[in-house]
């Protein structure tokens, strides 16, 4: 199992789009992909992202299959218009998340 995380930061202005870009676009979309955010947080105090969201995928080609494919790519170009420092990040989850 692998976990997969989506950080970024709002900018400011844009914050209602933000959130209802992931709540109503992004989110739904990378669900439709296979992929379904287990966690999502907001930063209320610190340098870390205002927004830290993750899930699992079971493999290496379930990640390549949602992440390369054309639709999260027009979904990530969407949220780099409206976000600043947008990152993903793929790493092995550790034994109890994969549990899950």
């Amino acid at each position: 199992m692998y976990k997969v995380t989506i950080s970024y930061n709002m900018q400011p202005g844009k914050e209602q789009e933000c959130q209802d870009s992931l709540a109503n676009k992004v989110a739904p979309g990378l669900a439709r992909l296979g992929f379904r955010f287990s966690d999502v947080w907001f930063t209320i105090y610190g340098n870390s992202p205002q927004i830290l969201g993750g899930g699992l995928v079971k493999d290496m080609d379930e990640a390549r299959r949602i992440f390369l494919s054309d639709t999260w790519l027009e979904l990530k170009k969407h949220m780099e218009r409206i976000t600043t420092d947008f990152q993903m990040k793929l790493v092995l989850a550790r034994e109890e998340e994969s549990q899950d």
